[in-house]
């Protein structure tokens, strides 16, 4: 698990975040549901190369949690700038996931931050948030939260889980992969 032992407090929230590594900085946004624990199997393995900042977002894993709190992505963006400023970083490299993602581009065309370079993997940047999953999760809370854990797992492992290949999709990959792209 990857250690948050600092916390800072950001527009009345407490914030908690980590950083480990030497080198280059680089910042890991994760995206919702998750926490930066999405990060524990990435960072460890890049720590002899980069100096590595991770937190959990707003309303997120570790960081203060309350009803009705704001966990737009308004809010988000505008802690990514704090946080930048607490830990002095001008253009690190940016890696964001998911909800992330649409943090990390608000944060540059509203907030004013500036990248190195910003890698974006399955963003999520158009509204609504969230797969139908999360959209009939967040309809129908009380419901969820009630759940027992096998419960919870058995969904997640059943909607995380890649759709199945089939033999036609399979032969084209064999033969892109054979014979270049279509193009």
């Amino acid at each position: 698990m990857l250690d948050l032992p600092h916390t800072t407090m950001i527009e009345g929230n407490a914030v908690r975040w980590g950083k480990v590594g030497r080198g280059p900085p680089l910042v890991a946004l994760h995206g919702t549901p998750f926490s930066s624990q999405v990060w524990r199997r990435i960072v460890p393995p890049l720590a002899d190369l980069r100096t590595i900042y991770y937190f959990d977002m707003v309303g997120y894993g570790l960081s203060e949690m309350r009803e009705g709190q704001d966990v737009s992505l308004a809010v988000q963006s505008k802690t990514l700038a704090a946080l930048f400023a607490e830990w002095d970083l001008d253009r690190p490299d940016v890696l964001a996931h998911d909800f992330g993602g649409a943090t990390a581009l608000r944060a540059y065309y509203l907030n004013g931050l500036r990248y190195n370079s910003l890698t974006i993997f399955d963003a999520v940047a158009l509204a609504p948030w969230g797969s139908a999953l999360v959209q009939h999760v967040r309809k129908h809370e009380a419901a969820y939260s009630g759940m027992p854990d096998y419960m919870h797992r058995a969904i997640l492992r059943a909607t995380c889980r890649p759709p199945p290949i089939t033999r036609c999709q399979n032969r084209h990959w064999k033969f892109t992969a054979r014979h270049g792209s279509e193009k």
